[in-house]
């Protein structure tokens, strides 16, 4: 038996006679020697507390150590041995690929794809992408984002049954539940980067492979964010991303069937934000059900339509006072970063005019000012953010092409969740 265990057994041996002892001298439960005992019996047991807690500890110690030491002699098992150098996580594979990219070398790029797609990009680059991609882009920050492996079908609530009051013995027709399928079909977005070799060359020696992989994912994510983006807003959903101001061409009036939002405040035709009023704001909040005004529930909006709520006026002062000055707060709750107390988020590609189409109807037009809980428009992101290099286009000028794709789709989820100011064009 070692030193430690022989000393650990010795103090718990010494420790339990002096409790003992205590117990028949005084009659009392040896617990209460911290309460009840003499100043000289505290100070005793206070220090074998002391030299018990330490010994345990150099035994445990001793233990792990011993128990490490034994496992170091075992071989080593498939779950303790280094991962496969084709795994896209850790700086082996991170060096493999950008010597790859940078050299052209066809050959390795192929060892290093799967079966079906082309190199992956490294781990470490595809997070600081991803991430990217969060931080440039509003509505990511807003919308439910998952990860998908294919194209999916996801099956939605259409209609619900209703309840009704009946009297004693009354009778109500059923209604069955009814769903609605939606097709998500991940659309491809590439971006491109041409790097010298003057360029890359530099990069590497001054700061190594990890620099220049930072800065390429940060270009490559905010790119891809901003492109994004735009087909998140606006996208049609006919080759491309349905946005969340989808309008496709849909009359006003009529019964809407392509799950687009049907329901806020209708301006008259051609008008720009400079026309929405006040009211115009809180008629569109209140068009959004009460159930849905929780949790992700915010505004979207055009920098210029926010200029233009910022400067409405009653009697010469103005309505909307971020921080809750003046007497006029029709739209404010005081707190910065709200309007109607919803919290609001610029975005780019938010129109601030009607388009102007010729049609036969008046229909919807633009959606200047959308409202609604964000829970209910989805991004689906194929998984995976895949790599190509051309080594030959730009060789004249002893350049490399870098190319990167993602493919990603979105859909409104439930239309009822959503309101919207819109500029209707001209019939």
């Amino acid at each position: 038996m070692s030193d430690e265990l022989n000393e650990l057994q010795s103090i718990t041996h010494e420790y339990r006679k002096s409790l003992a002892a205590f117990e028949a001298r005084t009659g009392r439960a040896p617990q209460s020697v911290d309460a009840r005992g003499s100043g000289e019996e505290r100070e005793k047991f206070a220090k074998m507390d002391a030299d018990l807690s330490a010994a345990e500890l150099i035994a445990q110690n001793r233990a792990l150590e011993a128990r490490l030491a034994k496992l170091e002699k075992q071989p080593t098992l498939e779950s303790r041995a280094p991962k496969a150098e084709s795994a896209t996580d850790g700086e082996a594979y991170a060096a493999r690929w950008f010597r790859a990219m940078v050299t052209g070398d066809r050959s390795e790029l192929r060892a290093m794809a799967t079966s079906t797609t082309n190199a992956p990009v490294p781990t470490d680059m595809e997070r600081r992408i991803v991430n990217k991609l969060f931080q440039a882009s509003v509505i990511r920050q807003l919308a439910t984002v998952q990860s998908i492996d294919s194209d999916r079908q996801l099956t939605i609530e259409a209609t619900q049954p209703a309840a009704a009051l009946v009297a004693e013995a009354g009778s109500i027709t059923p209604a069955d539940f009814t769903f609605d399928r939606v097709t998500i079909n991940p659309y491809k977005f590439v971006v491109a980067s041409k790097m010298s070799q003057e360029f890359i060359d530099d990069s590497i020696g001054s700061g190594g492979i990890g620099s220049i992989l930072n800065w390429a994912a940060d270009r490559f994510g905010v790119a891809l964010a901003r492109e994004t983006e735009e087909y998140y807003t606006i996208g049609s959903g006919s080759s491309e991303p349905q946005g969340i101001g989808d309008t496709s061409s849909t009359d006003w009036a009529t019964t809407n069937t392509g799950r687009i939002i049907k329901q806020g405040v209708a301006l008259t035709e051609d008008q720009t934000v400079a026309n929405i009023s006040a009211d115009n704001i809180i008629d569109c909040v209140h068009a959004v059900p009460v159930a849905y005004r929780t949790g992700r529930f915010a505004i979207l909006t055009s920098d210029a339509c926010v200029r233009a709520i910022r400067k409405l006026k009653v009697n010469n002062e103005y309505v909307w006072m971020p921080g809750g000055a003046g007497t006029n707060q029709a739209i404010t709750v005081g707190a910065p970063g709200t309007i109607y107390g919803v919290p609001y988020y610029i975005n780019e590609w938010v129109p601030s005019t009607a388009a102007q189409t010729a049609t036969t109807a008046n229909v919807r037009g633009s959606a200047l000012f959308i409202v609604g809980n964000w829970e209910y428009f989805g991004i689906y992101d194929r998984t995976g953010i895949q790599s190509m290099i051309d080594p030959y286009s730009a060789a004249a000028t002893l350049e490399t092409t870098m190319y990167m794709w993602m493919r990603t789709d979105s859909k409104i989820i439930d239309p009822a969740a959503f309101a919207a100011i819109y500029a209707p064009n001209a019939s």
